[in-house]
């Protein structure tokens, strides 16, 4: 380990009156590195962020001061370097799922990330300067028309990729993804923080949410895909539970849309989140290096003809 983050951690720890005892790794990766700290009293996390997440200390951060036990506790971030050391928010709420088959605790998942989603939206413009990524819907067009351009992104003609035939129905589809803008838009819901990596492998059982170098701002019902998506495979809910948890979270929502309105929004959403995830998995591959671009180049095409096949939870 960087003797580094050692000294760095000690510094942070030792006015605590905490002596740091034995750091390991958690998990490394392109975007990310999370170590766990165990030091005579307690048990912390420290991460560093690769280039593409460098928002993520500080939004981390802000989450905490701006709504308390919403995010892991924040002790200290390094801003030059991207460095972040956090609290023990305790075990993943998908244990906690699937040791005792409680499928309403993730009803109340949806609702306190439903409720952080609507206290952020005042925040919109201090998301982006944080660093945030905008993907708001005066912007997808634009991002959309880049992602389609770059066609070896898309692998065009390998067996994993974007056949000739699709690229041409992604191209003739731009003023589709334009009028689905225009339409959501015209809804009048808030953009906020849309936490493109929401599942309950993210969230504590005291349901704190992290890992969010995968945010953005935009529709916040994006978030939805991937939530869903992790109640269906991974933890394997039945469709009337989904269906449950799908109104759970649009009845966070009422004071700004009927149910049935939210209903009409959250079909468009989740075509579009599909596109959203697209575009993540396109900003990743350009930063990585040929290794880790070889083991998930799949990714952009998947998310894309996803997007374009309108099936986000097939």
């Amino acid at each position: 380990m960087d003797t580094s983050y050692t000294q760095w951690i000690t510094a942070q720890l030792d006015p605590l009156g905490e002596r740091v005892k034995h750091i390991e790794p958690v998990r490394t990766g392109q975007a990310s590195a999370v170590f766990v700290v165990l030091t005579n009293a307690h048990r912390y996390y420290f991460k560093t962020c690769g280039a593409l997440f460098t928002h993520e200390p500080h939004l981390t951060a802000a989450l905490d001061s701006w709504m308390p036990g919403s995010v892991p506790r924040v002790l200290a971030m390094d801003s030059a370097r991207h460095w972040l050391l956090m609290a023990d928010a305790g075990p993943m709420l998908r244990t906690r799922i699937q040791a005792d088959g409680d499928t309403t605790l993730s009803d109340e998942m949806l609702r306190r990330f439903a409720a952080l989603q609507q206290h952020m939206i005042p925040h919109q413009e201090e998301l982006l300067r944080l660093g945030v990524p905008d993907r708001r819907l005066d912007r997808l067009p634009a991002l959309y028309d880049d992602l389609i351009a770059d066609t070896p992104a898309l692998l065009v003609g390998q067996e994993e990729g974007v056949s000739a035939a699709d690229l041409e129905r992604l191209r003739a589809f731009a003023p589709t993804v334009r009028q689905l803008c225009t339409q959501l838009a015209d809804y009048n819901l808030p953009e906020t923080i849309q936490h493109d990596d929401f599942h309950t492998g993210n969230v504590s059982e005291h349901y704190h949410i992290f890992d969010w170098g995968e945010c953005y701002v935009a529709h916040p019902f994006y978030s939805l895909l991937i939530a869903l998506r992790d109640a269906k495979f991974t933890l394997g809910y039945d469709p009337p539970t989904l269906d449950r948890l799908r109104d759970v979270y649009l009845q966070c929502w009422v004071d700004y849309a009927p149910l049935t309105r939210l209903h009409e929004v959250l079909a468009i959403t989740q075509q579009l989140a599909a596109l959203g995830r697209a575009l993540s998995w396109w900003q990743v591959i350009q930063h990585a290096d040929d290794a880790y671009r070889a083991e998930y180049a799949d990714a952009v095409p998947y998310w894309l003809l996803t997007f374009l096949h309108n099936t986000p939870l097939a």
